[in-house]
């Protein structure tokens, strides 16, 4: 890059959610957490509400929660 050019933005993947919903979805959180469960609502904030949700390990699932709120700004990822 040469020296004073302008950086160029980061992209941002964007992501149709709704596409997603009541799908089941995994969620990735920022904390390392992953949930996998049915996407049934989300705002333009990216808060996401998932229902009969799995919260998931590398042994395997760890709890399993009727409903889980994440909030937008903890999501790291979406995957179906």
């Amino acid at each position: 890059m040469e020296k004073g050019a302008p950086a160029e933005p980061e992209k941002e993947t964007q992501v149709d959610l709704e596409k997603l919903l009541n799908a089941i979805v995994v969620v990735s959180a920022k904390d390392g957490r992953r949930f996998r469960g049915k996407l049934t609502q989300y705002d333009a904030h990216m808060n996401l509400v998932l229902e009969e949700v799995e919260e998931l390990q590398q042994e395997g699932p760890a709890a399993k929660h009727k409903l889980v709120l994440i909030k937008g700004g903890n999501v790291s990822s979406i995957s179906v």
